[in-house]
């Protein structure tokens, strides 16, 4: 649910920084810039991945590119539901759903944090040789103090 708010959140700001780079994709209000972003996220979420699945071997084909021709028919979908939002013309939604996918990449690499990464790192600093009497066993990270001192 927290990423769900986060990604209503990112889409707000990207629909917000869309409309005032494009004369043709307006957002008439805040009520409509907040409609349009749960629209968006929601049909992202439920309809986006039928109609990549669908439309797969031409996706194939263009290399991934069809996915902005699939983007900008979902912001007319959008348009189409939410009143006080308006694209000018397919060209413009195109564009839009460029730049959205643009500001949406960036802002995500930055706000939604991946669990992954934790795990990662603190997998790395795990010593096997505390657990292990084994002398075959390599430290990699360097010797222990009281290896050191057995040592002098």
């Amino acid at each position: 649910m927290r990423n769900f708010i986060i990604v209503i959140l990112i889409n707000m700001f990207a629909l917000f920084i869309v409309s005032g780079i494009f004369n043709g994709f307006e957002i008439s209000s805040w009520q409509a810039l907040v409609v349009s972003a749960i629209i968006l996220s929601l049909i992202n979420i439920y309809l986006k991945p039928i109609i990549k699945i669908i439309m797969l071997p031409v996706n194939f084909l263009t290399l991934g590119l069809f996915t902005l021709f699939i983007n900008a028919f979902l912001l007319i979908i959008v348009e189409d539901i939410v009143k006080g939002f308006y694209i000018k013309n397919f060209a413009t939604a195109f564009f839009g759903a460029l730049m959205l996918s643009i500001i949406y990449l960036i802002v995500e690499r930055f706000v939604i944090v991946r669990d992954q990464s934790f795990y990662n790192s603190s997998k790395t600093k795990v010593h096997y040789k505390e657990s292990l009497d084994n002398e075959n066993v390599i430290d990699v990270e360097g010797k222990y103090e009281d290896d050191k001192t057995a040592e002098d």
